[in-house]
């Protein structure tokens, strides 16, 4: 039961060795939360669900000077001589508000006071960004045997938060380390009571959440690296907050859009660039994407065989001309297809996508006809931020889809690379996967 992953714009493995660990680790902690939470009521056990993840921002846009036109600011001066950390400080950016920006107690204890200013949820997410982002101790490699337990804690950790936003615990707790002693026993206590099934609740990471056990040393490190990152944003802050109460919560917000400001370029600068070297020759990523789909069907066993595609904004698109005009022997045939963030609708409005010839047509029926689902994907689900610039629905456009919008919380500028971040969507993903499968989505 395989599943494959297609990334989309702004994803560079790096140059350093830093850079690709950081990269490389991420990577692991997303498929693991396909394999036990997203997709987990779909299979077995976790082991069966193989996923594939194929990398082709290598393939993507050059820049002859590395994008020294885009100026550098706040986290990315910083980061200079760590470019390792560059995605933690952007990823912790992302998840702080203006609320919180203003709080007092930020610098001190960030996961404390998003907490409280918040959420627990919001900590949580904020928890696992910075987890997922953050460079591994060199003398703590063993802490890559962790993701596994960290992706079926993270699962447990949003279910107890959802059900409980402001814990009364939270007012005995001071600084993140006793928060996060607090949140790990709370946590194993809700998943025990509630009786949650082993690929929704950590049971292995209860049995290992002794003194000096790796999933443990992975959260301590996720949050040393958060309040670390944030004293990156808190200290590029200093002086740029000195309004009045009444427009200093505006006043915060503008200095975190500065801090994320180049991210942002950046971003502009590669889906447009990435997009131009596709259009011109799709051949190359499409063709090392269509390697590791042919791999995940190679993977298959029998009587649990079914085949996922998701693709993450510009990997939806990838994914699309894929399912529409890429022959397979035996036919393809995916049993669900995902586009998060993605701008396939977009596409096909302007004519941009490669099966233009068959969409241009439906279009000529009449002034409200619609595309019909790919014949190669039984079910369709798209998911997309309302702050995210480059997210899109697909109604008025294909049919036979599932629209979702699912809010990151992130900032907005920053909101487009933020789905992956957080515990939430991989336990959102989860019911949708599941709803689909016993509806369908030729209704929609």
């Amino acid at each position: 039961m395989p599943l494959v992953f297609v990334h989309g714009v702004n994803n560079r493995r790096g140059d350093t060795p830093e850079e690709q660990a950081v990269f490389d680790n991420r990577g692991a902690l997303i498929r693991e939360q396909f394999r036990n939470v997203a997709f987990a009521s779909r299979v077995k056990d976790q082991d069966c669900l193989a996923v594939f993840a194929p990398y082709w921002g290598d393939l993507g846009v050059k820049f002859a000077r590395n994008l020294a036109c885009v100026p550098k600011s706040g986290v990315q001066e910083l980061a200079v001589g760590e470019p390792g950390f560059l995605p933690l400080f952007e990823a912790v950016t992302a998840n702080l508000g203006p609320e919180v920006l203003l709080s007092p107690n930020l610098q001190a204890a960030p996961l404390v006071t998003v907490a409280k200013v918040r959420s627990l949820g919001a900590a949580v997410d904020l928890l696992f960004a910075g987890g997922a982002n953050a460079p591994l101790p060199g003398l703590m490699t063993g802490l890559i045997d962790a993701i596994p337990d960290a992706a079926r804690f993270a699962a447990a950790a949003e279910v107890y938060a959802s059900a409980n936003s402001k814990p009364a615990w939270l007012a005995t707790v001071l600084d993140d380390h006793s928060f996060l002693e607090r949140l790990l026993v709370e946590v194993a206590r809700h998943a025990t009571s509630a009786g949650l099934p082993t690929t929704v609740g950590p049971v292995a990471p209860i049995q290992s959440l002794s003194v000096g056990s790796t999933l443990k040393s992975w959260l301590e490190n996720a949050a040393n690296s958060v309040q670390r990152a944030v004293t990156v944003v808190v200290e590029n802050s200093k002086g740029a907050i000195t309004a009045t109460a009444t427009s200093a919560a505006r006043e915060a917000f503008l200095c975190l859009s500065t801090v994320a400001r180049p991210e942002v370029s950046a971003v502009f600068s590669r889906f447009f660039g990435d997009v131009f070297i596709y259009l011109e020759n799709r051949q190359a990523i499409t063709n090392r994407v269509v390697n590791d789909i042919q791999r995940a069907i190679d993977a298959k066993r029998p009587h649990d065989d079914e085949l996922y595609l998701v693709g993450h904004s510009f990997g939806g698109i990838i994914l699309y001309d894929i399912l529409t005009t890429i022959r397979f022997e035996p036919p393809l045939k995916c049993d669900l297809y995902v586009t998060v963030g993605s701008q396939v609708a977009l596409f096909a409005e302007i004519g941009r996508l490669a099966d233009k010839q068959n969409i241009d047509e439906a279009f000529k029926k009449s002034s409200n006809s619609i595309v019909p689902r790919p014949s190669t994907a039984d079910r369709w689900l798209n998911i997309f931020d309302p702050t995210d610039f480059f997210g899109f629905g697909t109604r008025g456009v294909f049919g036979g889809v599932l629209d979702y919008h699912f809010e990151t919380e992130a900032l907005p500028l920053v909101s487009h690379g933020a789905y992956f971040d957080t515990p939430r969507f991989f336990s959102r993903l989860r019911e949708r996967v599941q709803q689909v499968f016993e509806t369908g989505t030729d209704a929609a």
